[in-house]
């Protein structure tokens, strides 16, 4: 068997500084599920059973007797971090004929370093949007592109759905720019400006003020499906949903979050030589796991629009 070779052992550790620097401003995933780091790659987490925290059951003691009894269930749940990685080869002829000010081996490591952001956006998005992943889910009798849909009401729904089951206001809110698109230019959502902002435009700060909201996130990031050589074929990767939750400030036990994005080490960038094919090659890794936690602490209105 071959020995390893110095790339085959060696990170390099400017090329993992690009990549972790390295982040479109429109990826939203870790904004809606903290990232939060794992000892171990894969293990179990504790979950606590909701009902005994909501039970009333102190009662007043008579002298000399045992105070009221009351318990709580704790239990587990598993997670597993997945590698996901992305490569991209950069042949020699390439590299040595790039003018300036092109930086063939930086502008590798953000692609490749882009596409696994990407990724990780589709597979929450993809997790937040499903309607069944949640508690409270509803579609409006009424799509939002009417303007006799009532969209306030169908929010306002989906927020009693999470406060109803865990005592808290959703504090994040989020939808593709779609479904914003038409949300900011309802009729019913501009007559909430007439008194305070005559002839103004909706913005996602009117929202966080009108529910108390602390986040609204509006996605922008677009995901092709098309095959490379083929025409593109763009969809927001948020689709056409409004989703509302509980997104703790920072991890916490015995704190309902909706989720959380899992992280075994860091992000790593690698260059290695393919000698036959006279290139380099650049890669970028992580390893995660996407998990939704409480699945009362957020709400959908899915088919928004």
């Amino acid at each position: 068997m071959a020995q390893p070779t110095i790339n085959d052992v060696h990170i390099n550790r400017a090329l993992s500084n690009i990549s972790v620097a390295y982040r479109n401003e429109e990826f939203l995933a870790d904004q809606v599920f903290p990232a939060v780091t794992v000892e171990s790659k894969s293990d179990h987490y504790f979950t606590f059973g909701k009902n005994a925290w909501f039970r009333n059951e102190a009662a007043p003691r008579a002298p000399g007797t045992r105070a009221a009894r009351g318990e709580y269930d704790i239990s587990t749940a598993s997670y597993i971090c997945l590698p996901y990685a992305l490569a991209t080869p950069l042949p020699d002829e390439i590299r040595a004929n790039a003018d300036n000010p092109l930086q063939p081996g930086i502008t590798a490591v953000e692609y490749v370093t882009n596409g696994l952001m990407l990724s990780r956006e589709i597979r929450v998005a993809s997790m937040v949007m499903t309607s069944t992943n949640w508690t409270y889910s509803s579609s409006p009798s009424t799509q939002w592109t009417s303007d006799t849909s009532e969209p306030e009401t169908d929010i306002d729904n989906a927020i009693n759905g999470v406060v109803s089951q865990i005592g808290r206001m959703p504090n994040v809110a989020i939808m593709s720019w779609d479904v914003w698109r038409k949300l900011k230019n309802h009729p019913n959502m501009l007559e909430r400006l007439k008194y305070t902002r005559p002839g103004g435009v909706l913005t996602p700060g009117d929202l966080r003020e009108w529910f108390s909201f602390e986040k609204v996130l509006v996605g922008m990031s677009l995901s092709d499906s098309s095959k490379d050589g083929q025409s593109g074929s763009m969809s927001y990767v948020w689709g056409d949903d409004f989703w509302t939750g509980y997104v703790p400030s920072a991890p916490a036990l015995m704190t309902p979050a909706s989720g959380y994005i899992l992280e075994w080490g860091a992000r790593t960038a690698s260059e290695y030589r393919e000698d036959q094919e006279h290139q380099d090659v650049y890669e970028v890794q992580e390893f995660t796991d996407e998990v939704i936690t409480a699945s009362d602490a957020g709400a959908i209105v899915y088919d928004a629009v």
